[in-house]
């Protein structure tokens, strides 16, 4: 892994380099702005619901206002934990940016990863909305806020994934076979199918037998569960491929 001119590049096990653009403190600021919108108005709308439901009693202010703010923290917390942990490291304000949080290997950042630097973001809003966050971001020759820094994770530019649908379609003669219904795969994995089908055919036997089953092994994570078992690591990507390519087929 490589940091350069803003750009991080990520050299997979088959030796593919996949690149990302670093995102800088403007569009992470603007996809903040967007992302506590929505969390404050999650927090108030739970906050009116408290107190509808009872909760509030003018004679005890003080308990109420202690778990009005233990809500609203808790729900801004969660919302930015959960979103980026099941949404492949995106919340809504970064996929309206086309942003996303990666671990140094290029894959989706892993719960841990996500609740480290979330719980670290109080400090970096300090003093006022992300102050610490946007200087250490703008000082920090690889772009990372403070959380970021402590959970080893980059927030990267990541448009939608452009699959070589040609490359896939005569490049490499799959054929008819078995499809492998995924999960929804994350650009770098389709990336990897992708590279994998264009430049087999340039590979030595065990070369490629070797490759595929590191490839393989990342593919098996995507799989509907029972889907592919009893196929090898080769003819799973395969059939992968074919996936995508009936997929990309079906949607012109």
């Amino acid at each position: 892994m490589t940091v350069a001119a803003g750009r991080l590049e990520v050299e997979t096990p088959d030796h593919v380099v996949l690149r990302y653009d670093l995102a800088g403190a403007g569009n992470r600021g603007f996809a903040a702005v967007i992302d506590f919108l929505i969390a404050t108005v999650i927090a108030f709308t739970a906050d009116v619901i408290l107190a509808w439901a009872g909760a509030f009693n003018p004679a005890n202010l003080f308990l109420f206002g202690g778990l009005t703010l233990i809500v609203t923290l808790g729900l801004i917390w969660a919302y930015f934990i959960l979103l980026e942990w099941l949404w492949n490291g995106q919340t809504i304000g970064k996929r309206v940016f086309k942003l996303r949080v990666i671990n140094e290997d290029g894959s989706p950042a892993q719960f841990t990863a996500v609740l480290i630097r979330n719980l670290l973001r109080l400090v970096d809003f300090l003093p006022a909305f992300y102050g610490v966050g946007v200087l250490v971001i703008v000082l920090s020759p690889k772009s990372q806020r403070l959380g970021d820094l402590a959970a080893g994770t980059y927030v990267v530019r990541a448009p939608r994934p452009q699959v070589d649908w040609f490359s896939l379609r005569t490049v490499t003669p799959l054929g008819t076979g078995v499809l492998a219904e995924t999960r929804r795969m994350p650009g770098e994995a389709q990336r990897l199918v992708r590279e994998f089908v264009a430049r087999e055919g340039q590979l030595a036997p065990t070369e490629r037998a070797r490759i595929a089953a590191v490839i393989a092994a990342k593919l098996r994570t995507y799989t509907v569960e029972g889907v592919g078992e009893d196929l090898s690591d080769i003819d799973l990507i395969h059939a992968i491929a074919r996936s995508l390519r009936a997929t990309a087929e079906t949607r012109r």
